[in-house]
């Protein structure tokens, strides 16, 4: 099952139409990821305020189950913070408004450093490099290999290649399943959030991220969800 491509929309009338119909689906997209990732701190802040403010009466807190419950506020209201500046970028990635700082990137030790602590089966020539944001890319393949890493058989590595083809590098990643998996399920599961850590984000925002951060870079990233494996498939411009 695909789960998630590249922002190209096939045209099935006027080009008028087929952008106004591309546009309007990322639309709905930004909003169902946007709430999905909020809901749930917003939920805690609102619960643990609301123990703050009842009577005593009702409800008797000690000055530690006062720290408690403002320490949960802060930490929920921080996460929120985390996931309101991701939503910024992507929605920065998808208007195109800000250039790209293009700069050579290797791509052998870029996929060391993000497959580092996984169990990984690497093939990447040596002389592998294409120009764009290194940061971004680097969140790209991390976003790629932490999906991988959710799911995958423990007793299998990871599968992380790259070859290119005239002027197009592609870069896949595959997991091997150890049981069933649904597109569903791994949505909405939680990866490491590449530049806070400690701090997660769900498959899905990750996703739409990397989906934009390649579609930016001028080329494309496909999630493939079958019943026993995972596939990401990252394709990326030379220059």
């Amino acid at each position: 099952m695909l789960i998630a491509d590249d922002t190209a929309t096939e045209a099935t009338g006027s080009p008028d139409a087929a952008t106004g119909s591309g546009m309007s689906q990322l639309g709905t997209e930004f909003i169902r990821v946007a709430a999905h990732e909020l809901r749930t701190p917003l939920t805690s802040i609102i619960t643990f305020a609301n123990m703050l403010d009842a009577a005593e009466d009702i409800l008797e807190l000690d000055p530690a189950d006062r720290h408690t419950a403002l320490a949960a506020i802060r930490r929920n209201a921080e996460r929120m913070q985390l996931t309101v500046a991701d939503l910024m970028l992507l929605a920065e990635l998808e208007s195109a408004a800000a250039p790209l700082d293009a700069v050579r990137v290797d791509l052998r030790p870029l996929l060391h450093e993000v497959t580092g602590g996984l169990a990984v089966a690497l093939d990447v020539p040596d002389a592998a490099h294409l120009f764009g944001d290194g940061p971004l890319l680097r969140q790209l393949l991390r976003t790629a290999v932490d999906v991988a890493g959710l799911v995958n058989d423990a007793d299998r590595p990871i599968a992380v290649t790259a070859s290119r083809a005239g002027g197009t590098w592609t870069v896949l990643v595959v997991a091997t399943v150890a049981g069933p998996l649904s597109a569903e399920r791994l949505l909405s599961m939680r990866i490491p959030h590449p530049d806070h850590p400690g701090e997660h984000r769900t498959a899905a925002l990750a996703l739409m991220l990397g989906r934009e951060i390649a579609a930016r870079h001028g080329g494309g990233m496909v999630t493939c969800v079958e019943q026993r494996g995972v596939t990401v498939r990252i394709t990326l411009p030379h220059s």
